[in-house]
């Protein structure tokens, strides 16, 4: 019997690492890193060769980082395969200190909240901003491609930082896959509204006023759909390219972000329409045009 336990960065390597400190042999854990050039298709890729190798049947559970990251994203396709492995969120070595000492995986979870339930720590007295006016009429505060979706960066920071109150995604493809739906209605943030719509009902919604009030964040991952709803007449002054990945005939632009010539054009087309293009994957990033990192 094993794990398989993923996470951002090597952050699972660090849990394995340290829980062979107190316990001795982790044998029973297999660790998948997830890196910003990766795919969430890597990461079932990786998920897949471990199964092929060590027996799908011998795998009791996935233990990603986050609820809603690309590591636990790309397992939801797996365990719907694989009925007999269980998908968990919140990796930490204390579990896996927990489980390699004998526990079963439930037991070891219980316990791990009454850690944290049981731990006092004073609160901060917090200003809250007020937020900005959305960047456009028609509610849209960010138009943001990213090939993931919904994953931890956008559902964890951007979704905070922009004070969204609804995600868009717009994609014809994805409403036709019940496990992507499933993903990214697990993925969003607590409190904010998700609206799934095909690239035309979201374009047609967000250019009848549907959402005037509202915080919107739009997110789609083909520069196609970007063209396609700026060509239908979609009235957004700035659009984000944040997360293409590299696959084959791609090349790369910057950091998390490749692009085919067929993609390139699809830009330009957009920048020729009179929209900014610029590429900024967390908030935190310098704010910077997508033609500046074109050579």
């Amino acid at each position: 019997m094993y794990y398989i336990i993923t996470a951002h960065g090597k952050y699972a390597e660090g849990c394995k690492s340290s829980c062979e400190m107190i316990t001795g042999d982790t044998s029973a854990f297999v660790p998948v890193t997830f890196t910003e050039e990766m795919t969430k298709e890597d990461v079932e890729k990786k998920y897949e060769e471990i199964l092929a190798e060590k027996g799908a049947e011998e795998c009791k559970a996935i233990i990603a980082d986050l609820p809603g990251g690309t590591p636990y994203n790309a397992a939801m396709r797996i365990v719907s395969e694989h009925k007999n492995i269980q998908l968990v969120a919140g990796l930490s070595q204390q579990l896996l200190v927990l489980i390699n000492s004998g526990e079963e995986l439930a037991d070891a979870i219980e316990q791990v909240g009454e850690i944290y339930g049981n731990t006092k720590v004073a609160k901060e007295n917090k200003t809250v901003q007020a937020p900005k006016e959305p960047v456009e009429k028609n509610g849209i505060v960010n138009f943001r491609l990213d090939e993931r979706l919904i994953h931890g960066q956008v559902a964890t920071f951007w979704t905070r930082t922009l004070q969204a109150d609804r995600i868009i995604v717009a994609d014809d493809d994805v409403l036709k896959d019940e496990i992507g739906v499933s993903a990214l209605k697990a993925a969003v943030p607590s409190g904010v509204h998700l609206s799934i719509l095909s690239v035309d009902n979201a374009a047609a919604r967000l250019n009848a006023g549907s959402y005037s009030g509202q915080r919107v964040f739009l997110i789609v991952n083909k520069t196609k759909t970007i063209r396609r709803m700026v060509e239908s007449g979609l009235k957004v002054k700035e659009v984000n390219i944040g997360n293409m990945g590299e696959k084959e005939g791609r090349q790369r632009i910057k950091k998390s972000v490749y692009c085919t010539s067929e993609e390139l054009a699809d830009v330009e087309a957009v920048e020729k329409a009179g929209v900014t293009v610029f590429a900024q994957m967390v908030p935190n990033d310098e704010k910077k045009t997508f033609r500046s990192y074109l050579h």
